[in-house]
């Protein structure tokens, strides 16, 4: 052993180390299950006393590194780890934006894991709830990120088990209560669809905007529901039989990248083309072909490059504006096409597995809107209940 690590060893070691009379080396170490507090350790030959309490304060060091590991220092660790087990760059963003808003300045991530008990947890988590006047949703959505990362510390073998578990959260009291937004901000009515479907069509046939298929793009949203990145990344190979478009990519908006998958597992799926969606597919490939251009397989393309989303963005704001009516986005139209299959009593579990859904409680719970006017749903209502 060398003696810059004997020295640093006696530098750690507070007790005494001798030779007895049989030739053999002794000294004591730390042991709080001895009654004394310490125990001996005894060795041949004096090397082999060093090596011993080198393993001995290696240990302890761990033991002490281990103990002093907080949720700050794990987090960067665990984020890694999550970041294996999901394709959904959003996702990784989202919890990254949650780390520094509910948790970078607050006390709790720099406790040792190894202290955080249930009563700690339970305080932190209802602070947090009253803090923030949070629902359901958003409080689990904020405690992914403990939950995981005790859970994580648990498969590492820092903590024997989750304390974040033992946590209860009476929701009927503590959680903000979510009301249903009004159906006239959520989706599209029959009549404001009749002011600004002609404005698509007019735009497309004048070429008024650089991207001259992006009008095709917005009237193509209604005809499938597709959410807008997998919009802008739909190609004609995913066209594999006459009837069906096989959505399995989609544009990022943070880089404008087309990543070969869709947001979730769920994603992707075959979406049934009606008559007016082949209609549209065919109007972009004929100015394609009129054009001359190369879009490299992207059906909204003119210059072989996928449609941005912020293009398809500005016409929604473009049409509502010029109708005046309430501005709706993109994700308003996903929500007019599921409501509107609802309406038509197309099956629940068709309109999920095209829309891409993994669970049919979230299209009903939050993509199912009301579109008919206060004076039609009085007439059906009359009609329903007349004796």
């Amino acid at each position: 052993m060398r003696k810059k690590q004997k020295e640093e060893i006696l530098r750690k070691h507070p007790y005494s180390i001798w030779q007895g009379k049989d030739g053999r080396w002794r000294t004591h170490v730390s042991d709080i299950t001895q009654k004394s507090g310490r125990k001996l350790v005894v060795k041949s030959t004096e090397e082999k006393i060093y090596e011993a309490l080198d393993t001995y304060y290696q240990n302890t060091d761990e033991a002490a590194h281990r103990a002093s590991i907080t949720l700050r220092k794990l987090y960067p660790q665990w984020l890694e780890y999550k970041k294996l087990h999901t394709r959904a760059e959003s996702y990784i963003s989202r919890i990254d934006t949650d780390w520094r808003t509910y948790y970078l300045d607050t006390e709790i991530i720099d406790i040792p894991i190894k202290k955080l008990d249930k009563l700690t947890l339970d305080m932190w988590a209802h602070k947090l709830i009253q803090d923030y006047d949070m629902t359901k949703n958003k409080y689990y959505n904020v405690t992914v990120i403990i939950r995981q990362s005790l859970e994580y510390a648990v498969d590492i073998g820092l903590i024997p088990s989750n304390p974040m578990s033992q946590v209860k959260i009476d929701g009927k009291r503590m959680f903000r209560k979510v009301k249903k937004k009004p159906d006239a901000t959520q989706v599209f009515s029959k009549e404001e669809l009749d002011l600004i479907f002609p404005m698509a069509w007019e735009d497309f046939k004048n070429h008024t905007k650089v991207y001259e298929l992006a009008p095709l793009a917005f009237l193509f949203q209604f005809q499938t529901g597709l959410r807008i990145g997998e919009l802008c990344a739909v190609r004609y190979e995913d066209i594999e039989t006459p009837n069906y478009i096989h959505i399995q990519r989609m544009l990022r908006r943070d880089t404008n990248q087309v990543v070969e998958h869709t947001k979730t597992e769920y994603g992707d799926r075959q979406v049934l083309l009606t008559e007016t969606a082949k209609k549209i597919i065919a109007c972009a490939k004929a100015r394609q072909e009129e054009l001359g251009v190369d879009s490299e397989g992207y059906i909204f393309s003119i210059n072989g490059k996928p449609i941005l989303a912020r293009v398809i963005d500005d016409l929604y704001k473009k049409y509502c504006k010029k109708a005046g009516i309430i501005q709706k986005s993109s994700h308003k139209a996903r929500k007019t096409y599921i409501s509107s299959l609802l309406d038509a009593q197309v099956n629940i579990n068709t309109i999920r597995e095209m829309v891409g859904h993994a669970d049919e409680r979230t299209t009903l719970g939050n993509y199912c809107f009301d579109r008919k006017a206060e004076d039609e749903k009085k007439i059906l209502i009359e009609k329903a209940l007349s004796i």
